[in-house]
Protein backbone atom coordinates (compact mmCIF):
# COMPACT_ATOMS: atom_id res chain seq x y z
CA UNK A 1 0.00 0.00 0.00
CA UNK A 2 2.95 2.44 0.40
CA UNK A 3 5.37 3.80 -1.72
CA UNK A 4 8.71 3.09 -1.82
CA UNK A 5 11.02 5.57 0.41
CA UNK A 6 14.15 7.02 -0.28
CA UNK A 7 12.36 9.70 -2.67
CA UNK A 8 15.44 12.17 -2.59
CA UNK A 9 17.77 9.41 -4.18
CA UNK A 10 14.79 8.23 -6.73
CA UNK A 11 13.50 11.33 -7.73
CA UNK A 12 14.29 11.87 -12.00
CA UNK A 13 14.24 15.50 -11.32
CA UNK A 14 17.69 16.91 -13.02
CA UNK A 15 20.18 19.34 -11.39
CA UNK A 16 20.57 22.30 -13.58
CA UNK A 17 23.81 22.90 -11.88
CA UNK A 18 22.38 26.10 -10.35
CA UNK A 19 22.76 26.57 -6.82
CA UNK A 20 19.56 27.72 -6.39
CA UNK A 21 17.86 25.53 -8.15
CA UNK A 22 19.75 22.60 -6.48
CA UNK A 23 18.75 24.08 -3.26
CA UNK A 24 15.27 23.85 -3.87
CA UNK A 25 15.12 20.37 -5.20
CA UNK A 26 17.01 19.55 -2.18
CA UNK A 27 14.17 20.88 0.03
CA UNK A 28 11.64 19.79 -1.94
CA UNK A 29 12.39 15.88 -2.04
CA UNK A 30 13.27 16.34 1.62
CA UNK A 31 9.94 17.60 2.30
CA UNK A 32 8.28 14.87 0.17
CA UNK A 33 9.88 12.24 2.41
CA UNK A 34 8.44 13.81 5.59
CA UNK A 35 4.90 13.54 4.04
CA UNK A 36 5.67 9.78 2.90
CA UNK A 37 6.57 9.19 6.28
CA UNK A 38 3.21 10.86 7.54
CA UNK A 39 1.48 8.68 5.05
CA UNK A 40 2.45 5.59 6.81
CA UNK A 41 0.30 6.46 10.12
CA UNK A 42 -3.23 7.51 7.46
CA UNK A 43 -5.88 5.06 7.10
CA UNK A 44 -6.11 3.66 3.43
CA UNK A 45 -8.26 6.36 2.06
CA UNK A 46 -6.60 8.93 4.09
CA UNK A 47 -3.12 7.97 2.27
CA UNK A 48 -4.71 7.86 -1.17
CA UNK A 49 -5.91 11.46 -0.73
CA UNK A 50 -2.36 12.41 0.12
CA UNK A 51 -0.74 10.32 -2.54
CA UNK A 52 -2.79 11.69 -4.81
CA UNK A 53 -1.94 15.78 -3.63
CA UNK A 54 1.56 14.68 -3.89
CA UNK A 55 1.38 13.79 -7.48
CA UNK A 56 -1.07 16.66 -8.35
CA UNK A 57 2.21 18.95 -6.31
CA UNK A 58 4.88 17.21 -8.56
CA UNK A 59 2.57 16.42 -11.73
CA UNK A 60 5.14 19.49 -13.78
CA UNK A 61 8.81 18.40 -12.58
CA UNK A 62 8.31 15.00 -12.05
CA UNK A 63 5.67 12.96 -13.84
CA UNK A 64 6.29 8.92 -13.67
CA UNK A 65 6.75 9.62 -10.04
CA UNK A 66 3.74 11.63 -9.58
CA UNK A 67 1.56 9.09 -11.90
CA UNK A 68 2.82 5.93 -9.87
CA UNK A 69 1.15 7.64 -6.70
CA UNK A 70 -1.93 8.82 -8.76
CA UNK A 71 -2.31 5.46 -10.17
CA UNK A 72 -1.52 3.68 -6.03
CA UNK A 73 -4.20 5.97 -5.08
CA UNK A 74 -6.62 4.81 -7.36
CA UNK A 75 -6.18 1.58 -6.89
CA UNK A 76 -7.26 2.05 -3.33
CA UNK A 77 -10.54 3.13 -4.21
CA UNK A 78 -11.04 0.34 -6.99
CA UNK A 79 -10.50 -2.68 -4.45
CA UNK A 80 -13.69 -3.69 -2.45
CA UNK A 81 -12.75 -5.64 0.43
CA UNK A 82 -14.34 -8.68 1.48
CA UNK A 83 -18.03 -7.61 3.10
CA UNK A 84 -17.42 -4.01 2.79
CA UNK A 85 -20.17 -2.66 5.25
CA UNK A 86 -21.99 1.03 4.24
CA UNK A 87 -19.82 3.22 6.07
CA UNK A 88 -16.41 1.68 4.51
CA UNK A 89 -17.97 2.08 1.38
CA UNK A 90 -19.65 5.34 2.18
CA UNK A 91 -15.48 6.43 3.07
CA UNK A 92 -14.30 4.73 0.06
CA UNK A 93 -16.57 6.43 -2.59
CA UNK A 94 -16.14 10.13 -1.46
CA UNK A 95 -12.48 9.06 -1.22
CA UNK A 96 -13.22 8.58 -5.37
CA UNK A 97 -15.14 11.53 -5.75
CA UNK A 98 -12.11 13.26 -3.90
CA UNK A 99 -9.43 11.83 -6.44
CA UNK A 100 -11.98 12.64 -9.21
CA UNK A 101 -11.23 16.16 -8.98
CA UNK A 102 -7.44 15.95 -8.66
CA UNK A 103 -6.87 13.29 -11.60
CA UNK A 104 -9.42 14.56 -13.69
CA UNK A 105 -6.98 17.59 -15.25
CA UNK A 106 -3.57 15.42 -15.45
CA UNK A 107 -4.96 11.94 -16.50
CA UNK A 108 -7.83 10.66 -18.74
CA UNK A 109 -7.39 6.91 -17.91
CA UNK A 110 -7.33 7.09 -14.32
CA UNK A 111 -10.29 9.55 -14.56
CA UNK A 112 -12.12 6.73 -16.11
CA UNK A 113 -11.22 4.22 -13.80
CA UNK A 114 -12.64 6.67 -11.31
CA UNK A 115 -15.89 7.22 -12.65
CA UNK A 116 -16.05 3.33 -13.02
CA UNK A 117 -15.92 3.37 -9.05
CA UNK A 118 -19.23 6.24 -9.08
CA UNK A 119 -20.81 4.26 -11.68
CA UNK A 120 -20.74 1.35 -9.99
CA UNK A 121 -21.28 2.36 -6.75
CA UNK A 122 -24.39 4.58 -7.89
CA UNK A 123 -25.97 0.81 -8.90
CA UNK A 124 -26.90 0.52 -4.99
CA UNK A 125 -26.55 4.24 -3.87
CA UNK A 126 -29.57 6.04 -2.03
CA UNK A 127 -30.52 9.58 -3.67
CA UNK A 128 -28.42 11.64 -1.60
CA UNK A 129 -25.56 9.39 -2.57
CA UNK A 130 -26.21 10.24 -6.19
CA UNK A 131 -26.52 13.40 -5.52
CA UNK A 132 -22.82 13.55 -4.39
CA UNK A 133 -21.83 11.50 -7.26
CA UNK A 134 -22.92 13.82 -9.73
CA UNK A 135 -21.33 16.67 -7.96
CA UNK A 136 -18.00 15.08 -7.74
CA UNK A 137 -18.27 14.56 -11.53
CA UNK A 138 -19.55 18.66 -11.99
CA UNK A 139 -16.27 19.26 -9.50
CA UNK A 140 -14.23 17.83 -12.12
CA UNK A 141 -15.55 19.07 -14.96
CA UNK A 142 -14.90 22.86 -13.89
CA UNK A 143 -11.57 21.91 -13.46
CA UNK A 144 -11.41 21.32 -17.20
CA UNK A 145 -13.08 24.39 -18.40
CA UNK A 146 -10.41 26.46 -19.38
CA UNK A 147 -8.24 23.77 -21.61
CA UNK A 148 -11.24 20.60 -22.23
CA UNK A 149 -14.70 22.45 -22.91
CA UNK A 150 -15.79 19.59 -24.92
CA UNK A 151 -14.96 16.79 -22.20
CA UNK A 152 -15.89 19.44 -19.26
CA UNK A 153 -19.45 19.78 -21.24
CA UNK A 154 -19.65 15.46 -21.69
CA UNK A 155 -18.58 15.49 -17.88
CA UNK A 156 -22.00 17.88 -17.16
CA UNK A 157 -24.17 15.28 -19.74
CA UNK A 158 -22.93 12.22 -17.63
CA UNK A 159 -23.24 14.10 -14.17
CA UNK A 160 -27.42 14.11 -14.98
CA UNK A 161 -27.51 10.35 -15.88
CA UNK A 162 -25.68 9.79 -12.43
CA UNK A 163 -27.85 11.87 -10.31
CA UNK A 164 -29.10 15.25 -9.63
CA UNK A 165 -26.57 17.66 -9.23
CA UNK A 166 -26.91 20.71 -7.66
CA UNK A 167 -23.75 22.30 -8.42
CA UNK A 168 -24.58 21.93 -12.27
CA UNK A 169 -24.93 25.57 -12.77
CA UNK A 170 -21.33 26.26 -11.83
CA UNK A 171 -20.64 24.05 -14.96
CA UNK A 172 -22.73 25.49 -16.96
CA UNK A 173 -21.73 29.28 -15.93
CA UNK A 174 -18.23 28.90 -17.17
CA UNK A 175 -19.26 26.52 -19.99
CA UNK A 176 -21.39 29.70 -21.22
CA UNK A 177 -18.11 32.29 -20.74
CA UNK A 178 -15.81 30.07 -22.51
CA UNK A 179 -18.02 27.95 -25.28
CA UNK A 180 -21.22 29.59 -25.65
CA UNK A 181 -22.65 26.63 -27.53
CA UNK A 182 -21.67 23.69 -25.56
CA UNK A 183 -23.15 25.69 -22.42
CA UNK A 184 -26.18 26.60 -24.07
CA UNK A 185 -26.81 22.82 -24.83
CA UNK A 186 -25.62 21.56 -21.33
CA UNK A 187 -28.31 24.33 -20.35
CA UNK A 188 -30.84 22.88 -22.36
CA UNK A 189 -30.24 19.31 -21.31
CA UNK A 190 -30.10 20.06 -17.34
CA UNK A 191 -33.20 21.83 -18.42
CA UNK A 192 -34.73 18.99 -19.75
CA UNK A 193 -33.27 16.76 -16.39
CA UNK A 194 -35.09 19.11 -14.03
CA UNK A 195 -38.14 18.57 -16.19
CA UNK A 196 -38.27 14.85 -15.59
CA UNK A 197 -37.29 15.55 -11.78
CA UNK A 198 -38.90 19.01 -11.61
CA UNK A 199 -36.49 18.91 -8.33
CA UNK A 200 -37.07 22.02 -6.70
CA UNK A 201 -33.45 22.81 -5.47
CA UNK A 202 -32.00 22.28 -9.49
CA UNK A 203 -34.62 24.64 -10.37
CA UNK A 204 -34.01 27.25 -7.54
CA UNK A 205 -30.42 26.52 -8.88
CA UNK A 206 -30.86 27.38 -12.22
CA UNK A 207 -33.26 30.45 -11.47
CA UNK A 208 -30.02 31.94 -9.39
CA UNK A 209 -27.78 31.08 -12.25
CA UNK A 210 -30.08 32.96 -14.96
CA UNK A 211 -31.81 35.82 -12.98
CA UNK A 212 -29.02 36.55 -10.35
CA UNK A 213 -30.95 39.87 -10.00
CA UNK A 214 -33.72 38.70 -9.16
CA UNK A 215 -32.94 36.22 -6.44
CA UNK A 216 -29.81 38.59 -4.90
CA UNK A 217 -30.72 42.43 -5.47
CA UNK A 218 -27.32 44.12 -6.83
CA UNK A 219 -26.02 40.89 -8.06
CA UNK A 220 -24.84 41.45 -11.76
CA UNK A 221 -27.09 40.54 -14.64
CA UNK A 222 -25.07 37.99 -16.88
CA UNK A 223 -24.93 38.75 -20.39
CA UNK A 224 -27.70 35.66 -21.52
CA UNK A 225 -29.88 35.70 -24.63
CA UNK A 226 -33.48 35.98 -23.71
CA UNK A 227 -34.16 32.53 -25.41
CA UNK A 228 -32.88 30.77 -22.23
CA UNK A 229 -34.27 32.91 -20.05
CA UNK A 230 -37.76 31.67 -21.59
CA UNK A 231 -36.64 28.40 -21.52
CA UNK A 232 -36.23 28.14 -17.46
CA UNK A 233 -39.89 30.74 -17.42
CA UNK A 234 -41.79 27.85 -19.56
CA UNK A 235 -40.05 25.07 -17.19
CA UNK A 236 -41.61 27.26 -14.15
CA UNK A 237 -45.22 26.96 -15.93
CA UNK A 238 -44.39 23.16 -16.30
CA UNK A 239 -43.63 23.07 -12.42
CA UNK A 240 -46.91 24.55 -11.92
CA UNK A 241 -49.16 22.83 -13.96
CA UNK A 242 -47.54 19.40 -12.80
CA UNK A 243 -48.24 20.65 -8.78
CA UNK A 244 -51.76 22.26 -8.27
CA UNK A 245 -51.83 24.07 -5.34
CA UNK A 246 -54.38 22.21 -2.81
CA UNK A 247 -54.47 22.30 0.77
CA UNK A 248 -52.11 19.24 1.28
CA UNK A 249 -49.61 20.35 -0.99
CA UNK A 250 -49.75 24.19 -0.26
CA UNK A 251 -46.55 23.97 2.30
CA UNK A 252 -43.92 22.73 -0.03
CA UNK A 253 -44.96 23.58 -3.00
CA UNK A 254 -45.39 27.03 -1.85
CA UNK A 255 -42.05 27.17 -0.70
CA UNK A 256 -40.92 26.74 -4.04
CA UNK A 257 -43.14 29.44 -5.55
CA UNK A 258 -42.02 31.67 -3.55
CA UNK A 259 -38.20 30.91 -4.05
CA UNK A 260 -37.93 30.91 -7.72
CA UNK A 261 -41.05 31.94 -9.34
CA UNK A 262 -42.02 34.83 -7.05
CA UNK A 263 -38.78 36.99 -7.90
CA UNK A 264 -39.03 36.22 -11.58
CA UNK A 265 -42.27 37.61 -12.00
CA UNK A 266 -41.63 40.30 -14.06
CA UNK A 267 -39.74 38.48 -16.51
CA UNK A 268 -43.08 36.69 -16.89
CA UNK A 269 -44.55 40.31 -18.16
CA UNK A 270 -41.67 40.76 -20.12
CA UNK A 271 -40.83 37.55 -21.53
CA UNK A 272 -43.96 35.12 -21.16
CA UNK A 273 -46.73 37.05 -21.20
CA UNK A 274 -49.30 34.46 -22.24
CA UNK A 275 -48.03 32.78 -19.56
CA UNK A 276 -47.52 35.56 -16.25
CA UNK A 277 -51.00 35.01 -15.23
CA UNK A 278 -50.21 31.58 -13.96
CA UNK A 279 -47.76 32.83 -12.22
CA UNK A 280 -49.30 35.06 -10.50
CA UNK A 281 -52.16 33.07 -9.47
CA UNK A 282 -50.10 30.53 -8.17
CA UNK A 283 -48.36 33.33 -5.83
CA UNK A 284 -51.44 34.80 -5.05
CA UNK A 285 -52.59 31.38 -3.36
CA UNK A 286 -49.18 31.11 -1.23
CA UNK A 287 -51.00 34.15 0.97
CA UNK A 288 -49.72 32.82 4.45
CA UNK A 289 -49.37 33.79 7.90
CA UNK A 290 -46.22 33.86 7.92
CA UNK A 291 -44.79 37.52 7.89
CA UNK A 292 -41.34 36.56 5.64
CA UNK A 293 -43.50 34.20 3.01
CA UNK A 294 -46.29 37.30 2.87
CA UNK A 295 -43.42 39.95 2.65
CA UNK A 296 -42.21 37.98 -0.35
CA UNK A 297 -45.91 37.94 -2.03
CA UNK A 298 -46.08 41.31 -1.60
CA UNK A 299 -42.90 42.17 -3.06
CA UNK A 300 -43.59 40.11 -6.05
CA UNK A 301 -46.96 41.91 -6.96
CA UNK A 302 -45.58 45.34 -6.13
CA UNK A 303 -46.70 47.58 -9.02
CA UNK A 304 -43.54 49.39 -8.37
CA UNK A 305 -40.63 47.66 -6.90
CA UNK A 306 -39.03 49.00 -3.93
CA UNK A 307 -35.06 49.81 -5.92
CA UNK A 308 -34.44 52.70 -3.29
CA UNK A 309 -32.40 52.86 0.40
CA UNK A 310 -34.82 55.30 1.50
CA UNK A 311 -38.05 52.77 0.24
CA UNK A 312 -36.50 50.05 2.13
CA UNK A 313 -35.70 51.83 4.68
CA UNK A 314 -39.04 52.67 5.15
CA UNK A 315 -40.26 49.01 4.70
CA UNK A 316 -38.36 48.06 7.39
CA UNK A 317 -39.22 50.67 9.40
CA UNK A 318 -43.54 49.94 8.85
CA UNK A 319 -42.69 46.05 9.09
CA UNK A 320 -44.83 44.69 12.19
CA UNK A 321 -42.46 41.96 12.46
CA UNK A 322 -38.74 42.17 13.25
CA UNK A 323 -37.38 39.47 10.90
CA UNK A 324 -39.74 41.31 8.26
CA UNK A 325 -38.07 44.56 9.13
CA UNK A 326 -33.98 43.06 9.10
CA UNK A 327 -34.83 41.74 5.97
CA UNK A 328 -35.71 45.34 4.34
CA UNK A 329 -33.09 46.38 6.39
CA UNK A 330 -30.10 44.21 4.86
CA UNK A 331 -31.51 45.12 1.17
CA UNK A 332 -31.09 48.55 2.33
CA UNK A 333 -27.73 48.37 3.14
CA UNK A 334 -26.21 46.27 0.34
CA UNK A 335 -27.97 48.70 -2.16
CA UNK A 336 -26.18 51.47 -0.31
CA UNK A 337 -23.16 49.18 -0.55
CA UNK A 338 -23.29 48.47 -4.13
CA UNK A 339 -23.92 52.36 -4.91
CA UNK A 340 -20.53 52.90 -3.31
CA UNK A 341 -22.05 54.16 -0.11
CA UNK A 342 -20.47 51.83 1.98
CA UNK A 343 -20.66 54.19 5.11
CA UNK A 344 -24.39 54.58 4.68
CA UNK A 345 -24.51 50.86 4.49
CA UNK A 346 -22.25 50.25 7.55
CA UNK A 347 -24.65 52.82 9.54
CA UNK A 348 -27.34 50.51 8.53
CA UNK A 349 -25.63 47.53 9.79
CA UNK A 350 -24.85 48.96 13.08
CA UNK A 351 -28.74 50.32 13.26
CA UNK A 352 -29.67 46.50 13.62
CA UNK A 353 -30.57 45.17 16.94
CA UNK A 354 -29.04 42.49 18.67
CA UNK A 355 -32.15 39.97 17.58
CA UNK A 356 -31.92 40.86 13.97
CA UNK A 357 -28.60 40.52 13.86
CA UNK A 358 -28.86 37.03 15.21
CA UNK A 359 -31.48 36.20 12.60
CA UNK A 360 -28.91 36.95 10.03
CA UNK A 361 -26.95 33.70 11.44
CA UNK A 362 -23.44 34.81 11.27
CA UNK A 363 -23.46 36.97 8.12
CA UNK A 364 -24.01 40.05 9.82
CA UNK A 365 -20.56 39.90 11.41
CA UNK A 366 -19.16 38.81 7.52
CA UNK A 367 -20.57 42.07 6.00
CA UNK A 368 -19.23 44.45 9.34
CA UNK A 369 -15.79 43.73 9.02
CA UNK A 370 -15.67 43.26 5.26
CA UNK A 371 -17.25 46.59 4.31
CA UNK A 372 -15.54 48.45 6.83
CA UNK A 373 -12.15 47.37 5.76
CA UNK A 374 -13.82 49.16 1.95
CA UNK A 375 -14.46 52.33 3.72
CA UNK A 376 -11.01 52.12 5.42
CA UNK A 377 -9.32 52.00 1.77
CA UNK A 378 -11.48 54.55 0.43
CA UNK A 379 -10.83 56.98 3.36
CA UNK A 380 -7.34 56.48 3.58
CA UNK A 381 -7.01 56.66 -0.45
CA UNK A 382 -8.36 60.04 -0.43
CA UNK A 383 -6.05 61.52 2.15
CA UNK A 384 -8.58 61.18 4.91
CA UNK A 385 -6.81 59.21 7.36
CA UNK A 386 -8.71 60.40 10.54
CA UNK A 387 -12.25 59.15 9.09
CA UNK A 388 -10.21 55.85 8.26
CA UNK A 389 -9.29 55.35 11.75
CA UNK A 390 -12.81 56.00 12.85
CA UNK A 391 -14.17 53.29 10.57
CA UNK A 392 -11.63 51.13 11.90
CA UNK A 393 -12.33 52.10 15.46
CA UNK A 394 -15.90 51.60 14.90
CA UNK A 395 -15.64 48.17 14.04
CA UNK A 396 -16.56 45.40 17.17
CA UNK A 397 -13.58 43.90 19.17
CA UNK A 398 -14.10 40.80 18.00
CA UNK A 399 -13.98 41.29 14.41
CA UNK A 400 -11.08 44.44 14.41
CA UNK A 401 -8.33 41.68 13.82
CA UNK A 402 -10.15 40.72 10.63
CA UNK A 403 -10.96 44.33 9.31
CA UNK A 404 -7.26 45.31 9.94
CA UNK A 405 -5.77 41.88 8.11
CA UNK A 406 -8.17 42.27 5.09
CA UNK A 407 -7.45 46.19 5.12
CA UNK A 408 -3.21 45.83 4.73
CA UNK A 409 -3.97 43.02 2.07
CA UNK A 410 -5.51 45.30 -0.15
CA UNK A 411 -3.36 48.60 0.63
CA UNK A 412 -1.44 50.37 -2.38
CA UNK A 413 2.30 50.89 -1.96
CA UNK A 414 2.53 54.02 0.52
CA UNK A 415 4.80 56.76 -0.22
CA UNK A 416 3.94 59.07 3.37
CA UNK A 417 5.25 56.68 6.29
CA UNK A 418 4.09 59.42 8.38
CA UNK A 419 0.33 57.86 7.81
CA UNK A 420 1.22 54.43 7.03
CA UNK A 421 -0.77 52.26 9.30
CA UNK A 422 0.38 48.90 8.30
CA UNK A 423 2.71 47.81 11.39
CA UNK A 424 -0.07 49.16 13.97
CA UNK A 425 -2.85 47.45 12.31
CA UNK A 426 -0.79 44.01 12.05
CA UNK A 427 0.00 44.74 15.33
CA UNK A 428 -3.29 45.41 16.66
CA UNK A 429 -4.44 42.18 14.47
CA UNK A 430 -1.91 39.98 16.23
CA UNK A 431 -3.08 40.61 19.34
CA UNK A 432 -6.62 40.49 18.46
CA UNK A 433 -6.20 37.15 17.22
CA UNK A 434 -5.32 36.03 20.57
CA UNK A 435 -8.51 36.73 22.30
CA UNK A 436 -10.24 33.74 23.70
CA UNK A 437 -13.73 34.80 22.19
CA UNK A 438 -12.74 33.80 18.93
CA UNK A 439 -13.02 30.41 18.17
CA UNK A 440 -9.73 28.66 16.68
CA UNK A 441 -10.87 26.96 13.98
CA UNK A 442 -12.51 30.91 12.99
CA UNK A 443 -9.19 32.50 13.88
CA UNK A 444 -6.82 29.59 11.56
CA UNK A 445 -6.95 31.06 8.04
CA UNK A 446 -6.79 34.70 9.82
CA UNK A 447 -3.47 33.53 10.97
CA UNK A 448 -1.96 32.01 8.02
CA UNK A 449 -3.20 35.86 6.52
CA UNK A 450 -1.13 37.16 9.27
CA UNK A 451 1.98 35.03 8.32
CA UNK A 452 2.13 36.06 5.16
CA UNK A 453 1.67 39.74 5.64
CA UNK A 454 4.39 39.71 8.68
CA UNK A 455 6.59 37.68 6.40
CA UNK A 456 6.84 41.02 3.81
CA UNK A 457 6.26 43.67 6.71
CA UNK A 458 7.73 42.26 9.69
CA UNK A 459 9.99 39.56 9.02
CA UNK A 460 11.76 39.53 12.30
CA UNK A 461 8.12 38.49 14.08
CA UNK A 462 7.23 35.99 11.06
CA UNK A 463 8.51 32.67 13.22
CA UNK A 464 6.63 33.53 16.21
CA UNK A 465 3.73 34.42 14.35
CA UNK A 466 4.02 30.79 12.54
CA UNK A 467 4.25 29.39 16.10
CA UNK A 468 1.28 31.26 16.82
CA UNK A 469 -0.29 29.59 13.58
CA UNK A 470 0.48 26.11 15.18
CA UNK A 471 -1.16 26.69 18.58
CA UNK A 472 -4.44 27.77 17.12
CA UNK A 473 -4.28 24.42 14.85
CA UNK A 474 -3.13 22.11 17.29
CA UNK A 475 -6.13 23.66 19.55
CA UNK A 476 -8.75 23.59 16.69
CA UNK A 477 -8.19 20.02 16.34
CA UNK A 478 -8.43 19.18 20.08
CA UNK A 479 -11.42 20.86 20.40
CA UNK A 480 -13.16 19.96 17.21
CA UNK A 481 -11.93 16.44 17.07
CA UNK A 482 -12.68 16.00 13.30
CA UNK A 483 -13.97 12.85 12.33
CA UNK A 484 -12.35 10.76 9.13
CA UNK A 485 -15.20 12.76 6.74
CA UNK A 486 -14.01 16.04 8.00
CA UNK A 487 -9.79 15.04 7.05
CA UNK A 488 -8.61 17.60 5.14
CA UNK A 489 -11.38 20.30 6.20
CA UNK A 490 -8.36 23.09 6.98
CA UNK A 491 -7.31 23.20 3.80
CA UNK A 492 -10.18 25.80 3.04
CA UNK A 493 -8.70 27.96 5.44
CA UNK A 494 -5.96 29.52 3.10
CA UNK A 495 -3.00 27.78 4.14
CA UNK A 496 -1.36 27.67 1.10
CA UNK A 497 -1.91 31.76 0.82
CA UNK A 498 0.11 31.88 4.29
CA UNK A 499 2.91 29.89 3.24
CA UNK A 500 6.03 31.35 1.31
CA UNK A 501 9.77 30.96 0.23
CA UNK A 502 10.95 33.92 1.93
CA UNK A 503 9.50 32.39 5.20
CA UNK A 504 11.74 29.45 4.36
CA UNK A 505 14.99 31.39 4.16
CA UNK A 506 14.30 33.70 6.83
CA UNK A 507 14.72 30.45 9.47
CA UNK A 508 14.57 26.93 8.03
CA UNK A 509 15.08 25.22 11.17
CA UNK A 510 12.61 27.39 12.85
CA UNK A 511 9.77 26.48 10.00
CA UNK A 512 10.70 22.86 10.02
CA UNK A 513 10.64 22.89 13.75
CA UNK A 514 6.84 24.31 13.94
CA UNK A 515 5.98 22.44 11.43
CA UNK A 516 7.00 19.22 12.77
CA UNK A 517 5.17 20.20 16.27
CA UNK A 518 1.54 19.90 14.38
CA UNK A 519 0.18 17.20 16.53
CA UNK A 520 -2.55 16.12 13.64
CA UNK A 521 -1.36 14.65 10.97
CA UNK A 522 -4.00 15.61 8.25
CA UNK A 523 -3.00 19.52 9.05
CA UNK A 524 0.91 18.33 9.41
CA UNK A 525 0.74 17.21 6.26
CA UNK A 526 -1.59 19.96 4.64
CA UNK A 527 1.04 22.29 5.45
CA UNK A 528 3.76 20.38 4.22
CA UNK A 529 1.94 20.03 0.98
CA UNK A 530 1.90 23.74 0.58
CA UNK A 531 5.19 24.02 1.79
CA UNK A 532 6.11 21.61 -1.19
CA UNK A 533 3.78 23.50 -3.68
CA UNK A 534 6.10 26.56 -2.69
CA UNK A 535 9.73 24.94 -2.44
CA UNK A 536 8.55 23.45 -6.20
CA UNK A 537 7.77 27.20 -7.90
CA UNK A 538 11.01 28.78 -6.72
CA UNK A 539 12.69 25.69 -7.58
CA UNK A 540 11.26 26.24 -11.08
CA UNK A 541 11.81 29.81 -11.28
CA UNK A 542 15.67 29.44 -10.06
CA UNK A 543 15.79 27.29 -13.27
CA UNK A 544 14.43 30.18 -15.52
CA UNK A 545 16.12 32.99 -14.73
CA UNK A 546 19.76 30.86 -13.91
CA UNK A 547 21.64 33.07 -16.41
CA UNK A 548 23.45 31.71 -19.50
CA UNK A 549 27.08 30.97 -19.24
CA UNK A 550 29.39 33.23 -21.59
CA UNK A 551 32.18 31.10 -23.58
CA UNK A 552 35.46 32.72 -22.95
CA UNK A 553 36.68 34.70 -26.28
Amino acid sequence: MQPSAGFAQQATVASTGSASYDLWLVRSQTITEDLIKDATVLTSSERALLWARLAQTWWQDDPEKARSWMLKSTEVVEAVPNRENPEERNERVTTARALLNIVTPLDPKLTKRLLAVLNQASEQATEADRTANADGIIAAAISLVDKEPQRAAELGALALRVGRPTKIVWLISKLLSKDFKLGKALFSQTIEAARQSLDPELINSLTQSVFPESVQPGAPQPELPDSLRIELLNLDVFYLQANPINAENKSSVCVSVLSFIAPVLPYFDRLLPQQANIARQAINRCQSTSPLQSQRVDDALRDQPLNTVDELLKAAADADDFKVGTVYLFRAASLAKEQNEIDRALKILDSMSTEARDFMGGSWEDYRWDWAALSGLRHFKSGDVYGMYLVMNAVPADLQPFAKLRFVSQLPDITNKDTDPTLEFLNDARKGLGRPSIRDAQKIGWYFTLLRLAVKFQPADATDVLKEVVTALNHAGEAENQKSADRFSVDRLGISAGLSASLVELNEFAVKEAVSSISSVETRALVRLGLLGVFLERMRSSKETKPNKRRST
